[in-house]
């Protein structure tokens, strides 16, 4: 199962992906999520959402962990960068209209969890991050930062390489908060498994929990019933377009 797509043709594209169950009007659409592309990615995924979806859960580690904003920063650096066109995710959560769940880590929690981290990799976090980022910066293309974000249900070698290099911070990025998403969506499908009437549960997460999300729904019962593939950015910039990007399609 893909989740995101990287081609020459299409560019960069995630599958938004319906997860259905014979039997219960319940339905799970997850959004496989990137961090940084074009303005109207974001923008696409948000009318999605407002249209398809009674209710959404998203990601989004609580205010107050320094270690938490640190990585998030190395993404808002290139916020709106000339040279790569691209914007930080910005889907404003609180105009959808439609509930929004975050069973997420607190700030407090995600903070001890990253100073437990082993030192040698809070060492190199702290200098290889600001320098990749800097590099971004300086020379970097969407091409470049297109190469390692093909995601499928199956780890790649490149992810397995770089899970055995971060072991801490995997765990505490991944691993355990995908604990928290997967027992969320369980306790959904305890809750409301039974109901008749259709009801849509949109899951927005970055796109590597998206195995564990799916992993869990397949063991519930469900299976994917069908995607649409929403543009997530081009490989080469429009010809003079900025950061607002291109509309983002769906095939």
């Amino acid at each position: 199962m893909q989740f995101i797509e990287v081609t020459e043709l299409a560019g960069v594209r995630s599958a938004v992906i319906r997860f259905s169950k014979p039997g219960t009007g319940l339905e799970f659409l997850l959004f496989p999520m990137i961090h940084l592309g074009e303005a109207a990615f974001y923008q696409e995924v948000t009318a999605l959402l407002r249209r398809r979806c009674d209710l959404v859960v998203a990601e989004g580690v609580g205010e107050g962990s320094p270690g938490a904003k640190a990585l998030a920063d190395s993404y808002a650096r290139l916020d709106r960068h000339e040279r790569l066109g691209l914007v930080v995710q910005d889907i404003d959560f609180d105009t959808l209209g439609v509930p929004v769940i975050c069973p997420d880590m607190g700030g407090r929690e995600f903070e001890e969890g990253f100073r437990r981290l082993p030192l040698k990799e809070r060492a190199v976090l702290a200098t290889v991050v600001p320098a990749v980022t800097a590099g971004m910066r300086l020379f970097g293309t969407r091409r470049y930062l297109a190469r390692h974000l093909a995601t499928e249900d199956l780890l790649s070698e490149a992810e397995e390489a770089t899970a055995e290099f971060w072991p801490g911070l995997e765990d505490l990025v991944m691993r355990r908060r995908d604990k928290l998403l997967t027992r969320a969506l369980t306790d959904f499908h305890r809750a409301s498994a039974d109901r008749s009437d259709s009801f849509t549960i949109g899951v927005v997460y970055g796109a590597d929990h998206m195995r564990a999300a799916a992993d869990t729904l397949v063991g519930l019962g469900y299976h994917a019933a069908d995607a649409d593939w929403v543009t997530v950015f081009h490989l080469e910039p429009p010809e003079g377009s900025g950061p607002e990007g291109t509309r983002a399609r769906s095939a």
